[in-house]
């Protein structure tokens, strides 16, 4: 059938008297009066509080946690975000924020059902949360936020910039309301905890942090995010609670995680104001990554001093330390910088005796003891492995002329 019989048929249709019901939906029809009392109840049960605002009634509870928030004001975070401040930033102005949605598509069919934030205020860390009982409320909600992120600079969250943000920003717009957080900076977790803990962990995911570095296991009364959508879902068609109540911790303990991979983070920032990178105090893996965050800032000296520790205390055998080809690499590279050529060869010989017989590191041996060492056999038997025939021919050209 054509567009146009389409068209017509719907138009006869919508004429006939009354509407037209499948034998089978007779009597199902849910009794929406009796749904809101029952909504209503396990609302109120499970703590939320009812308030109003100029486009509407608010659901929302609050936590606190006995969690101190890093130092005042906070160190330099330079290329531990992607995006810098322009100011002396303080705690005390940061907003955190993870919502809990209906699906991870995006766009304009998924709905932030849940919105927590937290801030630091009295030596401790408050949460709210906001909950949505139905979609008509989503504009209240999102305008009661706009409200309490007008009094902060920062919002950071975790992966949130390329999702919680984008989609919050998507549902103002749908409901004719401006961006709640369009005035202020975007700190993404996710940036600074992998280029802390990438080198060392099978995966940066938040819960992967939490266990392994912060030594914290989510026990009994948390959901995997994958049930999070159902449980709204199956919420609206009840009103019973459901596992909401394992929505609510889930969404609580991000919040409360964040804060404590924060603190984690504005700690490593410390570790560089204070010059522990140059006393010997951190380990190879820290002095690995901070000595690349430090090199990101073109400040050559403590990228040299949080490398050189970090060579010194890498296990010399096995695919670690030395013997991996990542930090090898990123060693010479920062080293060279230095300018110690004998430090340069004992970390090219190290990773070549730990296993990392690679053409790229002949090739820096090669190149090392041509032009600084001026040791030419040693750089034909490396220029040799690496490959590189122009250089070959040159060294060899070269130790012909030396012995005529």
């Amino acid at each position: 059938m054509d567009l146009k019989k389409r068209l017509a048929q719907l138009d006869r249709l919508s004429k006939q008297s009354g509407p037209i019901e499948h034998p089978s939906n007779r009597n199902t029809q849910p009794d929406h009066a009796a749904l809101a009392a029952i909504r209503a109840v396990t609302i109120a049960e499970l703590g939320w509080r009812e308030s109003a605002s100029p486009t509407g009634q608010v659901w929302s509870r609050e936590y606190r946690d006995v969690l101190s928030g890093p130092g005042d004001p906070l160190p330099d975070l330079r290329e531990f975000f992607s995006r810098p401040v322009d100011f002396q930033a303080e705690p005390c102005e940061i907003l955190f924020l993870d919502t809990e949605t209906t699906g991870l598509a995006g766009g304009t069919g998924t709905i932030p059902f849940l919105v927590g934030v937290s801030w630091w205020e009295k030596g401790g860390l408050t949460t709210r949360q906001y909950f949505l009982p139905g979609p008509g409320h989503e504009a209240a909600m999102l305008h009661e936020l706009s409200l309490l992120a007008a009094g902060f600079k920062i919002v950071v969250t975790f992966n949130g910039a390329s999702f919680d943000l984008p989609l919050l920003r998507t549902r103002a717009r749908l409901n004719r309301l401006a961006d709640p957080v369009a005035d202020l900076v975007v700190w993404d977790l996710l940036v600074p905890v992998r280029r802390l803990y990438a080198n060392r962990l099978p995966d940066c995911r938040q819960q992967t942090l939490e266990r392994e570095v912060c030594d914290l296991r989510r026990t009994e009364g948390d959901i995997e995010g994958s049930r999070i959508p159902q449980v709204w879902f199956d919420f609206l068609a009840t009103g019973k609670r459901g596992l909401l109540s394992r929505v609510m911790t889930h969404n609580h303990r991000d919040m409360v995680g964040m804060g404590r991979l924060f603190n984690l983070v504005t700690q490593a920032a410390q570790s560089l104001t204070k010059g522990i990178g140059s006393t010997g105090k951190l380990g190879w893996l820290d002095g690995w990554a901070l000595g690349r965050i430090c090199e990101r800032r073109r400040d050559t000296d403590s990228a040299l001093a949080c490398l050189g520790v970090s060579v010194a205390a890498a296990p010399r055998h096995g695919p670690h330390g030395l013997g991996d080809p990542r930090f090898l690499a990123d060693a010479v590279r920062i080293l060279k910088r230095g300018g110690d050529w004998l430090l340069v060869e004992r970390v090219i010989n190290d990773g070549l005796s730990a296993g990392v017989d690679e053409p790229w590191l002949h090739r820096e041996a090669a190149i090392l003891y041509e032009h600084r060492l001026g040791q030419w056999p040693k750089a034909l038997d490396h220029a040799l492995k690496s490959g590189e025939d122009h250089r070959v021919e040159r060294l060899r050209r070269l130790l012909d002329q030396s012995t005529s």
